[in-house]
């Protein structure tokens, strides 16, 4: 089975994992792909499912900042019905997904966790940039896959 995991927004990233090939990974940065590109790498993917991080706006941020962001939203959505061929995508909220895979730390910290979780469960994954910095997107986007591959209602 063929599962992807998205984790929507300016930083967010697309993977795909199989189920049956635990070295099979497939990442993509939402900030550097078109949806176009996506859609096309991800329809030779054959996805079975996608999981995708439910989020709402944020308080405090701009009505301008609010509306990208569910900009960003609305094309991720467009583009897990467009690989599914119509089927929407399984919501999961940050709180669950990130308890499912062990995160145990609150704030701040929670995204060098999350890494260390990612890199763990999939060492071959590319989760860093060319100058080290962590591109976050990619490791929640790993483990909101992993949770849809594994996790049992």
């Amino acid at each position: 089975m063929r599962v992807c995991g998205i984790d929507p927004g300016n930083n967010g990233a697309i993977c795909v994992l199989d189920s049956t090939d635990p070295t099979y990974i497939v990442l993509l940065d939402l900030a550097k792909t078109t949806i176009y590109e996506a859609t096309k790498s991800l329809h030779h993917q054959n996805i079975d499912i996608v999981y995708l991080e439910s989020v709402h706006s944020i308080f405090g941020m701009s009505a301008k900042s609010n509306f990208g962001f569910g900009r960003s939203v609305g094309q991720v959505i467009a583009i897990a019905e467009i690989v599914t061929r119509g089927t929407p995508p399984e919501l999961v909220t940050p709180k669950k997904w990130q308890k499912f895979v062990g995160v145990t730390t609150k704030g701040k910290f929670i995204k060098k966790e999350v890494a260390a979780i990612a890199t763990k469960l999939y060492p071959s994954a590319v989760i860093t940039g060319a100058r080290g910095g962590l591109l976050d997107g990619r490791s929640d986007s790993i483990c909101i896959a992993y949770f849809g591959m594994c996790h049992k209602d």
